[in-house]
């Protein structure tokens, strides 16, 4: 084989790769939701709440990039696993058009606890709108005995109030903090504040991650605790990947999660 016809070859093998990474990105990942299934260790967790699961959705987007049906379905999965408590972390649409869709979507598991991400201050009605979810703006429930779950504002767009977000809460009872942004973790005093765990969303988890380098992206507010279990300087944080994408409709060694927390003493 002469040198111009390996290079021919070669080029088309590159277009080749490209193509088909193209085509998975947008066709295959966007749909291969996992349910991740994790345990976090709580600090005096009451022995009736050994156990206790808490679904967590996040980005959503529901619109343009990601169809309503589809998200519809990954939450009627999550709710046939019946977890005690369903949360959602902000980012609920895609598009201003479709505010009532995501209302629809989020009908299996109504009564979820929920804070809005950035997303959702592009549209003002989506707080009217929101009527399958509890909106936790800067305020909480006590969401079970011994456990208090309270949400802030998104920090970057709302007026996030942590103190107002905790009144209330039994001196001896577990502090859980929604917030869509989690690297406001680092925003909380532990002997103030107190909080055992924040659960967030935002970043995507990268959306898009190449092997050894990781996300090629991460917003600011969801850089420092991008994906996963993380321990902050006064809490544990989680960070899902979301459900849905955002300004193209592409994942890469990044796809869409649900995620399963289940509560145990440490």
């Amino acid at each position: 084989m002469n040198r111009r016809h390996f290079l021919v070859r070669a080029a088309l093998w590159g277009l080749g790769l490209v193509l088909g990474m193209t085509g998975y990105s947008r066709f295959v990942e966007t749909r291969r939701v996992r349910f991740e299934e994790r345990t976090i260790g709580i600090s005096g967790l009451p022995p009736h709440l050994e156990g206790y699961t808490i679904g967590v959705l996040s980005d959503l987007h529901v619109g343009p990039t990601t169809p309503a049906r589809w998200v519809r379905q990954v939450v009627e999965q999550l709710a046939d696993r019946r977890p005690d408590l369903v949360v959602a972390v902000g980012d609920f649409i895609g598009g201003h058009e479709h505010v009532a869709d995501a209302n629809w979507c989020l009908e299996p598991v109504r009564g979820a606890l929920a804070v809005l991400g950035n997303w959702d201050y592009y549209d003002r009605r989506i707080r009217r709108a929101l009527t399958n979810v509890t909106l936790l703006s800067n305020r909480g429930v006590l969401a079970a005995e011994g456990l208090w779950v309270g949400g802030v504002d998104e920090p970057r767009l709302g007026r996030p109030n942590v103190r107002r977000a905790l009144a209330g809460a039994p001196p001896d009872a577990v502090r859980i903090l929604l917030c869509h942004e989690p690297d406001y973790a680092d925003d909380l005093v532990g002997p103030e504040h107190n909080v055992a765990l924040v659960i967030g969303g935002h970043s995507h988890g990268g959306q898009v991650c190449l092997p050894v380098i990781g996300p090629i992206f991460l917003p600011e507010g969801g850089s420092k605790y991008h994906t996963g279990l993380y321990r902050a300087a006064h809490c544990q944080v989680y960070t899902t990947r979301g459900v849905g994408t955002a300004h193209i409709p592409v994942r890469l060694f990044c796809p869409p999660e649900v995620t399963l927390l289940r509560l145990v003493r440490r």
